[in-house]
């Protein structure tokens, strides 16, 4: 009986083996960009927690830029309510 009797059988499955080493080469590279998107969304965390922190500093400048308005357009006020000499 020639070799190629005994291997028969397994044909089928030697003709899976490059589908399946691709399956598992790309369930591979699936999994480790799952890894790499959530370091994307710790960065994109860390955006949004620096974005907050400068809305609230801006939003501190423009109280502060009102007030001194006000009170600038106060003084001037005062000063022309004050008697000439």
């Amino acid at each position: 009986m020639p070799w190629m009797a005994y291997i028969a059988p397994f044909i089928p499955f030697i003709a899976m083996l490059p589908p399946a080493i691709a399956a598992m080469w790309i369930a591979n590279r699936w999994i480790r960009s799952r890894e790499g998107g959530s370091q994307v969304r710790s960065e994109l965390a860390t955006l949004h927690e620096e974005l907050t922190a400068l809305r609230e500093s801006q939003a501190e400048m423009q109280e502060r830029l009102d007030f001194s308005e006000q009170v600038i357009s106060q003084l001037k006020e005062g000063r022309r309510e004050l008697p000439k000499t």
